[in-house]
């Protein structure tokens, strides 16, 4: 072949290239109009093919390898982590969540009130014969009662396995949580159940509490972190009820399309659930079962209650920025 005429030939395409990596390198893709990303990617796979062609000819040496190293460079820039993708996702969960929260209120609703329903009957039960305690406390729950109704709680400054304690909580507080979601799917039936026993246990738990004088004991230490823990536990089940009624009512949809339409809301119903409850983990490790006084616990969940609602309520996403 005739290697001066080929990089003649090819030259203009590959400086083209050269210079649309460099401007991708040294900025962001919002840089280039979608036309020029067009351009881009045919560009790429041109200069991919020249490279196969120079190699299969037996070209230069010098050719192949800046060839080669515009490839490598090329593939760099176009297949890295976006800078800022990290901040651009959390931004979107920041207006994308309670946008979510408040168009499905209704279905967090539900949950709070099968949660409520499902704590109202042990409560009464206990309250009107503290034996029934005894009988539905299941013995892997008794120490933890047991505990509870002593009274007593951790030293402040003794911090000695709280790390271990965040990752029990977190874990298992969003077991619970993905559980409310994910079983939403099979419509709705699993979600619903698990509100209620939920519920059932703090209901367990407050009569268990009363019937020895120390309700409010009880309440006003799981005040700081059942906020946000409580909160996910709705949010989570309000996402499996938004899947289970698109299961359940898809309308003139076929269910498949119906859950691709609700599966948006449910992610973010979902998603900021997850931070709620790392605030919750690191709430009842580090600060609610320890012997602070009880206005404090008190006002720690208060401000927290208030925050949420304020967010959930207030913040929407500006009219010039759209989110996803």
């Amino acid at each position: 072949m005739n290697v001066r005429r080929f990089v003649e030939r090819r030259r203009p395409r590959w400086e083209r290239f050269e210079q649309m990596v460099e401007l991708l390198r040294n900025s962001q893709s919002e840089s280039l109009s979608r036309e020029e990303l067009y351009e881009l990617g045919r560009l790429y796979r041109q200069v991919a093919t020249d490279l196969a062609y120079a190699r299969q000819q037996s070209a230069d040496a010098q050719v192949v390898d800046y060839l080669n190293s515009l490839l490598a460079k090329a593939h760099a820039v176009l297949y890295r982590a976006r800078r800022g993708s990290a901040l651009k996702g959390l931004r979107t969960l920041w207006y994308a969540f309670p946008d979510a929260v408040r168009r499905h209120f209704r279905l967090v609703l539900v949950c709070i009130g099968l949660f409520f329903m499902g704590a109202s009957v042990p409560y009464l039960l206990v309250l009107s014969d503290p034996t029934w305690a005894e009988r539905m406390v299941s013995p892997q729950w008794r120490g933890v009662l047991e505990q509870w109704q002593s009274g007593q709680q951790r030293a402040v400054g003794q911090s000695e396995g709280a790390s271990l304690m965040f990752s029990f909580y977190f874990i298992n507080n969003t077991r619970v949580a993905l559980l409310a979601f994910g079983l939403g799917f099979f419509f709705g039936v699993p979600t619903v159940y698990l509100m209620w026993s939920n519920g059932f246990l703090l209901g367990l738990f407050a009569g268990a509490m009363q019937s020895v004088d120390k309700l409010g004991f009880f309440l006003v230490s799981i005040y700081p972190h059942g906020v946000p823990e409580l909160g996910a536990i709705f949010l989570c089940g309000a996402g499996g009820l938004v899947l289970g009624r698109a299961m359940l009512m898809p309308g003139d949809l076929t269910r498949i399309e119906s859950l691709r339409r609700a599966a948006p809301d449910a992610f973010w119903l979902l998603a900021g659930s997850m931070v709620l409850l790392l605030i919750a983990a690191f709430t009842e490790a580090f600060f609610s079962f320890y012997n602070f006084p009880s206005w404090a616990k008190f006002a720690w969940g208060t401000v927290a209650l208030v925050a949420l609602s304020a967010y959930i309520l207030l913040v929407r996403k500006p009219n010039t920025d759209e989110v996803h």
